[in-house]
């Protein structure tokens, strides 16, 4: 699945509030380790390819 920095970026922000959720039943390891995850693709992706070349 190829997703452009921006949907990577939203889906992140997203992902950010639900940990914050008090009563969220997705809380744990999981939501941690995909965000992560993420965190870590778009620091690569700024790294390796500042300019975002997908067509949003």
């Amino acid at each position: 699945m190829l997703l452009s920095r921006n949907q990577k970026e939203l889906i992140l922000s997203v992902l950010r509030k639900e940990r914050r959720r008090l009563l969220s039943t997705y809380k744990g390891p999981l939501l941690e380790k995909t965000i992560n995850d993420l965190e870590q693709s778009l620091r690569n992706e700024a790294i390796n390819d500042p300019e975002d070349r997908w067509l949003d």
